[in-house]
């Protein structure tokens, strides 16, 4: 029966509960504000690329618009999962799961102060800051690449994760090993996998160790003199290490944004990138991005490279070589369905359009705790394709023949190292595409 009052229209249904009456508020515009400001503002966003990078847009979105951007999809968020949370409550009720207790007001304040409060206030300290921007590596922290949980992870998780060389570094002469101790680089990272945790835990942590004299093998080289005391600096003597990824996953949520920024992760547009290089630092770029992500699954090796090129370019337009390092395991943290549905791949498309990520991922079977070991091949010269000057124009032919020099690094990194590592790699074949 329906219940009228001053205040609102409500639905009064049985006597449960030892007889009380739950009243089920009517739908309203309230149950729709959220939803449609977030999802208004997520095709507004793939509309217009304002959460990915110069590659889809012709120009860096302004900090004031970026800020609006992020609100705007806070308050849609937050309005949805306040609507869930109101009719879930609703139809707990209903269903006698849980007595009915306390007064709507009531239960939107605990909303205000366990919800909304808490989480705005995460926001403006955060990314909407001045001081929380992912426009650069910023949020850095020391100490964040040491904490205990990136050791956990590494020895009783994903148990002997490591960094290792490359075999080829055995075949260079003390002096080839020695030119390259020095440099800073622009690093091509594969595979993407569904979340790089491999690269991660070895590559921007000292979980795996830090990169020194040790080869995939066990082969132990001669380490450079006069080591510096941060990560991988005992054989990159001034490597200080970064990593582009994509805004999304580094500058939107909780947690993901706390872990990403603290560990040096910024957000893959070539002008930050290349602020950051010019700063004396390497940086990490996965070339096949999130859509090499939906390729990961065990026992496929694939690297979505063949036509993105952007990296080599930055690396000659700023006169820098280009490290290739490969993680044995990151493919196989989650099977993944490699034909989903068309429905699914369209929804996979639409958010990848609107946020850079591939979400929700095609997960085909359960999760694995594989060993990742992230092996760092012999960096590739380039400086005969280098542009003239910091920042000058280099041609397509020289990108061209960067990009094959990369490729053919890849492959030989690869196929170096797939019976050294463990995981049973050693049948594995490197896919191009």
């Amino acid at each position: 029966s329906e219940v009228r009052t001053p205040r609102a229209r409500t639905c009064a249904v049985g006597a449960m509960a030892g007889g009380a009456t739950v009243s089920v508020p009517s739908v309203g515009a309230r149950d729709f504000f959220g939803p449609v400001v977030l999802a208004a503002t997520v095709t507004l966003s793939r509309k217009y690329n304002l959460l990915r990078g110069v590659t889809y847009r012709p120009e860096v979105l302004s900090m004031e618009a970026e800020r609006v951007l992020k609100t705007a999809i806070y308050v849609g968020l937050l309005g949805t999962i306040d609507t869930v949370l109101r009719r879930g409550g609703h139809l707990l009720n209903l269903l006698g799961f849980v007595p009915p207790f306390g007064s709507e007001r009531f239960w939107a304040l605990v909303r205000a102060l366990l919800l909304h409060g808490p989480f705005f206030l995460w926001a403006a300290r955060g990314p909407l800051s001045e001081r929380g921007s992912t426009r650069d590596d910023r949020g850095w922290s020391s100490v964040a690449t040491k904490a205990t949980l990136w050791k956990f992870l590494a020895t009783k998780v994903f148990q002997g994760s490591q960094i290792v060389l490359s075999e080829e570094w055995r075949a260079l002469s003390p002096k080839d090993r020695h030119k390259w101790t020095d440099d800073h680089f622009v690093i091509g990272m594969h595979p993407h996998g569904m979340l790089p945790f491999g690269a991660i835990i070895n590559g921007l942590t000292w979980a795996g160790g830090g990169c020194r004299g040790v080869t995939a093998s066990g082969a132990e080289l001669p380490e450079p003199d006069q080591q510096g005391t941060g990560l991988h600096q005992r054989w990159f003597r001034k490597m200080r290490l970064r990593a582009a990824v994509a805004s999304g996953a580094c500058g939107l949520f909780p947690i993901f944004y706390e872990v990403f920024t603290s560990l040096g992760a910024f957000e893959c547009s070539k002008p930050y990138i290349r602020k950051v290089l010019r700063d004396g630092k390497s940086v990490a770029i996965f070339p096949g991005g999130a859509q090499e992500s939906g390729l990961a699954t065990p026992g496929k090796y694939i690297c979505l490279v063949s036509k993105h090129k952007g990296f080599v370019r930055l690396a000659l337009e700023e006169r820098l070589n280009i490290l290739p390092m490969y993680t044995f395991g990151d493919e196989a943290t989650a099977p993944q369905t490699l034909d989903p549905p068309a429905a699914f791949l369209a929804v996979q498309r639409f958010l990848k359009e609107a946020t850079g990520l591939l979400i929700p991922p095609a997960i085909g079977g359960l999760p694995r705790l594989p060993t990742y070991t992230l092996v760092t091949g012999v960096p590739i010269s380039l400086e005969d394709l280098w542009a003239a000057e910091v920042g000058g124009a280099v041609t397509d032919a020289a990108v061209d023949e960067g990009h094959r020099r990369y490729i053919e690094a890849q492959r030989k990194l690869f196929d170096s190292n797939k019976a050294l590592v463990p995981g049973d790699h050693k049948e594995g074949v490197i896919e191009f595409i």
